[in-house]
């Protein structure tokens, strides 16, 4: 008996080592998958043009603001940023109406064929994005909203709405019918069961589909380039500006940091506030 457990002793051992060590692997390969290509952005963004960085230096010889001071003084970054914003928070705004109806109806009310409604509202997610850019911009065109930043915002909102939708139908959906009932029976309408039953319930998913609406008409081009240009310039179409046929790296990492750190704070500032599993709840049925 004691041999026996003398044997099992090792493999114990063995089994707890690779339990620790293979999250801390997994772990450092992600960490080295986003956080190298970050670094090598920052360092890019920062090289001295008078000491050009090439192979084989593992690092610039002298770091300097050169291509901040550029893009912020030569670019008018500053007016890109704001109008992505712009975009972006009236893209979430319309979005958010018209979603939280469709939402509702497709998760609380039995309809016929919801299952064939939900799989339509996700085409736009899956049509390749320049066709969806291409064949929005003829119907945009023919409203004469091109070059239009209600013409690029309704274009987003379209993109925008399957986010928001799908998380809210999720959401909806998993609010329990016994507190609905409950809340009936108690003497309140619907208005007050939506905003005391409905809307407390579906809280996370609702941040959590601002946030990826949000996020992704700040990211978006193909619709900005097709519809917008040259009247609209967000961050993304100033970004690939720099990406064409004259490339310059320096400059394209300064854009791209520009454009990431609002989404990074965004995203920081949403986990300070919202419990890790309040976001799995709304995302993880996605």
């Amino acid at each position: 008996m004691n041999k026996t457990a003398i044997q099992r002793k090792p493999i114990e051992l063995t089994y707890k080592l690779l339990r620790y060590l293979i999250p801390c692997a997994i772990g450092l390969i992600f960490l080295a998958w986003i956080g190298i290509p970050m670094i090598y952005c920052f360092l890019w963004s920062m090289v001295d043009p008078e000491y050009p960085w090439s192979y084989p230096a593992v690092l610039p010889e002298k770091l300097s603001f050169f291509h901040w001071r550029y893009i912020i003084e030569n670019t008018r970054i500053l007016d890109s940023v704001i109008t992505s914003f712009l975009i972006a928070g009236s893209t979430t705004l319309l979005s958010f109406l018209i979603a939280l109806p469709t939402a509702y109806t497709l998760g609380r009310r039995k309809l016929k064929g919801a299952a064939i409604y939900k799989t339509i509202m996700l085409l736009p997610l899956v049509l390749p994005g320049m066709a969806m850019a291409i064949f929005l911009g003829r119907m945009i065109f023919m409203l004469h909203l091109s070059g239009t930043y209600i013409g690029v915002i309704l274009a987003h909102t379209l993109m925008g709405v399957p986010y928001m939708m799908r998380i809210l139908v999720v959401n909806f959906e998993s609010v329990p019918q016994d507190l609905v009932d409950a809340s009936s029976n108690l003497g309140a309408g619907a208005v007050t069961r939506f905003f005391e039953v409905y809307l407390p319930m579906i809280m996370p998913g609702l941040i959590a589909g601002a946030i990826f609406t949000f996020i992704n008409s700040m990211e978006e081009f193909n619709l900005t380039f097709i519809i917008g240009l040259p009247m609209v310039k967000t961050i993304p179409t100033v970004l690939f500006s720099y990406l064409g046929e004259y490339f310059i790296r320096t400059r394209a990492s300064v854009v791209s940091l520009i454009l990431l750190i609002p989404n990074l704070t965004l995203l920081l500032i949403t986990e300070r506030f919202i419990k890790t599993e309040y976001m799995s709840a709304a995302l993880g049925k996605m």
